[in-house]
């Protein structure tokens, strides 16, 4: 299952915090959660490059930020 193996790589640390620059229309609140929201990014890409659609590496990246608490 994707959502297994991508909390897999996050546990091994494959998946690890870049420095990026976040979209002017992001309000505040999400500059304060910014670690979880470069999280869910990376979750979600991963998801899209192996082939799941938008959708459903939105649920993925959802499911996996669930699951990490």
């Amino acid at each position: 299952m994707i959502i297994d193996e991508l909390l897999n790589l996050i546990r091994r640390h494959e998946v690890t915090w870049i420095n990026t620059v976040m979209p002017a229309r992001i309000g505040d609140s999400a500059m304060c959660h910014q670690q979880e929201l470069q999280m869910f990014v990376a979750v979600r890409a991963l998801s899209i490059g192996a082939g799941y659609s938008e959708f459903e590496s939105d649920e993925i990246a959802s499911a996996v930020m669930t699951r990490l608490g």
